[in-house]
């Protein structure tokens, strides 16, 4: 099986840290939307394959697909990285700028993982990490675009690994940290702080874990515990507290 990971956003930040990085043990193809910017930067780079494309632009994820399927057949390893933060508040942004946001980090992962998908079963193989934030998590104010766009990467992430979890494809969520991008310019940290994690994910075998989200090096939990929950019955445990009388509930219950 050809080592070849795709990792997408690769003209800067992140996804250009770990082109370059990946570089010495996998066949890497770098996917962004400024080409010139990735020719520049990943000139020493023999092993690495460049690639445009504008990944929130439906026709453009399809057609990479159609090429990563046809040049490669299986891409046994995935880094969705690409992604983009507008923010304003809910009564400010645009309806454009929140499509925008959907698209990019999240219809186009959803679309490469509906394309490589297929290879990865016929082959009984793949390791996917979709880079997340724990923007989804926290809600700030002003990232409602974003927290959404990310919201929705980890339902699908999530989604995905238990529709696999019998099979040896194992598909995580990474945040990278609070790392320097375009988009944090001032965080404090280097775009390699996110290397380990990124080793210890692609490097997992068959019993690893799937549908988890990991970041530094630590296991984050995506969901509090809803084990007390009987939602079929519409119960709850005592651990729940309980807003609105049992007799109440009752009585809407035989009223409807």
């Amino acid at each position: 099986m050809r080592k070849v990971v795709l990792v997408t956003g690769a003209s800067s930040g992140v996804g250009l840290s770990l082109a370059k990085y990946l570089s010495g043990r996998y066949e890497v193809v770098a996917v962004a939307r400024r080409i010139d910017k990735m020719k520049d930067e990943l000139r020493d780079h023999s092993k690495v394959t460049i690639r445009q494309a504008d990944l929130s632009r439906t026709e453009e994820v399809l057609d990479l697909v159609a090429w990563l399927t046809s040049e490669f057949e299986h891409v046994p390893y995935v880094i969705n990285n690409a992604g983009v933060n507008i923010r304003g508040g809910i009564d400010t942004l645009g309806l454009d700028q929140v499509n925008h946001c959907m698209s990019l980090n999240a219809l186009a992962p959803f679309m490469i993982l509906n394309g490589l998908l297929p290879a990865m079963k016929a082959n009984n193989f793949g390791r996917v990490i979709n880079v997340t934030s724990g923007a989804p998590l926290n809600c700030f104010p002003e990232f409602a675009a974003y927290s959404a766009s990310k919201g929705a990467l980890n339902a699908i992430t999530v989604t995905c690994a238990r529709e696999c979890a019998d099979l040896n494809i194992r598909i995580n969520l990474m945040s990278p940290g609070p790392v320097r991008t375009e988009m944090a310019p001032n965080a404090t940290m280097d775009p390699s702080a996110c290397h380990p994690t990124v080793d210890y994910l692609l490097d997992l075998d068959e019993h690893g874990p799937t549908g988890r989200m990991f970041w530094l090096g630590y296991e984050i939990p995506l969901f509090p515990d809803l084990g007390g929950i009987n939602w079929l019955e519409g119960k709850a445990d005592s651990r729940f507290r309980q807003v609105i009388g049992s007799d109440l509930v009752r009585n809407q219950e035989i009223s409807v």
